[in-house]
This record gives structure tokens, C-alpha cells and sequence, in this order.
């Protein structure tokens, strides 16, 4: 973030302030010293992003698949080099070579392509009157969006509704590369945990929570429709519109104690 001097307009007059500014960088991932892309990113959290990034899009099964991690930082963009011996495959997922903004994705029928998702299994339940305390309890969690309001998060909760990790980015997809990259590097599981977003929740969040684990997608937002029928193949669960005394429930009733 930059404070930055601008002239804001108010009941018809123009003031000087300060204000601050959300800073957005440009990244390259390189794999194998053969494809790579490019991103825009936030500068915090990088290694969570590459390895949660590589992990969601069904790169490496396990941190220790790198075998070899290079980050460099110069003029304030990033490259970050990978070695894996998981090479197979993997041309089919992105259009590499050409700068990703993680706002627009491959159709479904493209992912699926080489993929071998798992149905969900997991143990989660959350009772349905914890769901809306979600937009409460991150309140005091999301600073910088409050500062720029620019941001999107992306929270892990456990079955109590307790937040296990936070990450913030210009990216809502970043966001959630971050989040669950912190959890994977520790060496946690997913499948007792639920996403929560503070946008809308699109399919390639879906795809990331499957191939994390991840049996429940949450936000204070809509999710999309292809995002409800990929989770409904899988046996996930998504909510919508977690705030104030509400949500709406879309599938995955398993996982919710209404009781």
C-alpha cells in the first residue's frame, strides 16, 4: 500500500487529503525451466502463493514435491523458479506464456481434462447458526481492505467457525492461492476446513477447494452458477450471501447442522 495526496469531492467542494492506495505486482512463475506464467499480485505472502498456487492446480500433491524454490524480487516485480519431478500433464491447465489475471479461466471441460478429482469426503459440520458470525469474526481481520478498500480475503475456518488462516490480494483467486498455500506449507489438512471469500465465488475456486480437499466454500457474496453445479459433482458444499442473520445454502447439506 502507498499514501498518496489526491483532492476527494464532497457536498460540492474539493478537499486535499491523504489516501491510500492498494499496489498490485507483476509475477513470473517459471516450472522446470520449461512453461511459466504471469500474474498480477500483491507483494505479501509470495511463497504461500507459489506453492498454494502449484497445489490448487493440481501441480504437486506435497510441499516437498519442489524440490528446488528460487525467489528473486527486482524494481518490485517477482520471479519465482520451481523445480518439480511432477512434470506430466500439465500444458492443458493454462495458456502459459501470456499475462493470467485470475479473472478469467478455462472452461470446466478444459480443466477437466487429465484431472482426477476425488469425490469430497470429510468429516465437516458446521451449525448453521455460526454461519452468519462469519462476517462478524473477520471484522477485525481485514485492515488493509478497510485502508484501500481494494482487496479481496480469503479465510480457512474449522468446524467451530474459528479462523485458522488469512490472506489478503488484488486477486480473489491469489487470495485463495495464499490462504490455502500458509496451511499446505505447515503440513495442515483441508478436509475439516472451510473456505469463506469475501467476493463471489467462481468455478476455479471450486476447482482449488477439490483439489485441496476443501468440502465447503462460503462468502458474503453470490457464488456463480457453474461454481454450484461443479460443487453439486463433487459433493461439495457452497454458501452465498453469509451475513447479517442469513445465508442461503445452495448444496451440501451434509455439512450443516441445522439442529
Amino acid at each position: 500500500m502507498k499514501k498518496i495526496r489526491i483532492k476527494r469531492w464532497r457536498d460540492g467542494d474539493f478537499e486535499e487529503v491523504e489516501d491510500v492506495v492498494a499496489e498490485e505486482t507483476f509475477l513470473h512463475l517459471e516450472i522446470n525451466e520449461k512453461i511459466g506464467f504471469d500474474t498480477i499480485v500483491s507483494s505479501q505472502n509470495i511463497k504461500e502463493f507459489a506453492y498454494g498456487n502449484l497445489f490448487a492446480e493440481g501441480f504437486i500433491d506435497e510441499p516437498s514435491d519442489i524440490k528446488k524454490y528460487s525467489e528473486r524480487e527486482k524494481d518490485g516485480n517477482f520471479r519465482i523458479d520451481v523445480t518439480t519431478d511432477m512434470d506430466s500433464d500439465i500444458s492443458y491447465r493454462r495458456n502459459y506464456n501470456i499475462l493470467w489475471t485470475d479473472c478469467t479461466t478455462p472452461s470446466d471441460i478444459q480443466k477437466r481434462i487429465g484431472d482426477r478429482i476425488a469425490q469430497i469426503d470429510s468429516p465437516l459440520r458446521v451449525r448453521a447458526s455460526d454461519v452468519p458470525l462469519v462476517h462478524k469474526r473477520i471484522s477485525d481481520h481485514v485492515d488493509v481492505y478497510k485502508q484501500t478498500g481494494a482487496y479481496h480475503y480469503a479465510f480457512l475456518f474449522d468446524g467451530e467457525m474459528e479462523i485458522m488462516s488469512v490472506a489478503f490480494d488484488v486477486s480473489r483467486h491469489n487470495a485463495v492461492d495464499k490462504v490455502i498455500g500458509s496451511i499446505f506449507l505447515a503440513g495442515g489438512a483441508f478436509a475439516d476446513k472451510a473456505l469463506f471469500v469475501t467476493g463471489r465465488i467462481t468455478s476455479n475456486m471450486i476447482w482449488k477447494c477439490l483439489r485441496a480437499g476443501i468440502p465447503l466454500a462460503m462468502s458474503r457474496s453470490a457464488p456463480l452458477l457453474e461454481a454450484i453445479e461443479l460443487a453439486k459433482t463433487y459433493d461439495m458444499g457452497v454458501i452465498g450471501f453469509a451475513r447479517g442473520k442469513r445465508f442461503n445454502l445452495y448444496c451440501g447439506d451434509r455439512y450443516i447442522d441445522f439442529g
